[in-house]
């Protein structure tokens, strides 16, 4: 009588083994997107913060004096974070998207906008301002554009219904 229920009893364990595998791998790939949509999230935030803190930045007398930014730590730490996290871009991001071109942009940008706020415009004054104000707004101008921009390359790579 329990000799026929052996092969039962193993058929059970087996499919109830299928089962938790099944549970297991689907866990891990939810998880796996999980954190590839955290990190690829980090990098747009990291983008909008050092955005936010290069847009409420005025250099002090002293850093226009020694062409550093040892006053404003909000915008240091802001920006070491927008680096590393474009950095991160070229791992997360297909290469063909464009992010990472554009956080090279944004960042080649925001050295510009740094160095004329803080180095140029302070020694300069008059007709001799013009072209350096012009180069300033130009980097402004494609810094404002990028953030849409980004959020549109973005968005498939953020679309938490879809695995990749």
């Amino acid at each position: 009588m329990y000799t026929n229920a052996v092969p039962w009893i193993a058929l059970a364990v087996s499919g109830l083994s299928v089962c938790f595998a099944g549970l297991a791998f689907w866990t891990s790939r939810e998880k796996l997107r999980l954190d590839l949509y955290n990190r690829r999230f980090d990098v747009y935030s990291r983008t909008l913060d050092f955005y936010h803190a290069l847009l409420g930045w005025a250099p002090t007398q002293s850093e226009k004096g020694t062409a550093s930014l040892q006053d404003s730590p909000e915008l240091i730490a802001t920006q070491k974070a927008f680096i590393k996290a474009s950095r991160e871009a070229q791992f997360l991001f297909k290469d063909g998207s464009g992010i990472k071109t554009q956080l090279e942009q944004v960042h080649e940008d925001s050295i510009g906008i740094i160095g004329l706020k803080r180095d140029v415009l302070p020694k300069l004054n008059g007709p001799e301002l013009i072209p350096f104000n012009e180069k300033c707004d130009v980097c402004w101008k494609r810094f404002h554009e990028a953030i849409p921009s980004l959020e549109g390359k973005m968005s498939d790579y953020l679309d938490f219904h879809r695995i990749w």
